[in-house]
This record gives structure tokens, sequence and C-alpha cells, in this order.
């Protein structure tokens, strides 16, 4: 598919974005430029290469060990609560 001025401001209706000449000129010049470094890529031999599908080093955990910690009980919890009703805390609306 070629991408084009034509292209661009009809994708840019389509997503109800009005971007002027002179944006559709910018963006199809960066587009340009990043495949030709797409294509710098394509040319790069990788026939003895072996695969990596999982580049980090999965060996070492750096998290910590999850211990079990004390809890307050369900019922100090609702005895805590401004609110509860039917073993469930009750909480001002946050969403307008």
């Amino acid at each position: 598919m070629k991408i084009d001025k034509k292209l661009i401001k009809e994708l840019a209706d389509d997503i109800m974005l009005e971007i002027s000449d002179e944006e559709a000129d910018a963006f199809l010049k960066t587009e340009k430029e990043l495949l030709a470094k797409f294509e710098k890529v394509l040319v790069i031999n990788v026939d003895n290469v072996e695969p990596s599908f999982y580049c980090f080093d999965h060996l070492n955990n750096f998290l910590r060990d999850d211990n079990k910690k004390e809890v307050i009980s369900k019922q100090e919890l609702l005895n805590n609560a401004p609110k509860s009703k039917d073993g469930y805390v009750i909480i001002e609306k946050v969403v307008k």
C-alpha cells in the first residue's frame, strides 16, 4: 500500500481529526524516513543468528519473596469503616 497525502487526509477524517496540508506533509515526510530505516533493517543477514524469544535474564529473580503479613479480620474492617452494609464498605461516589 502506498502512503500518500490523500491517504493521510482520509485516515485523519476517519478518526475525526482535522489536519492541515502542512501537517499532512510533515507526517508523510516522517513516514517516508521511518520506512527508509526499516528498509535498512530488512537487509541485515540473520541466517546464522539464534532466535531470541525472551531477552531478559529470567534465571535471576530480583523480586522480594512474598511474606504473609498479619491482616485485620473482615469484621474489624467493617467496624472501622464509616459506613457498611451487608458485609461491604460503602464509599462516596468518586466518578462524576
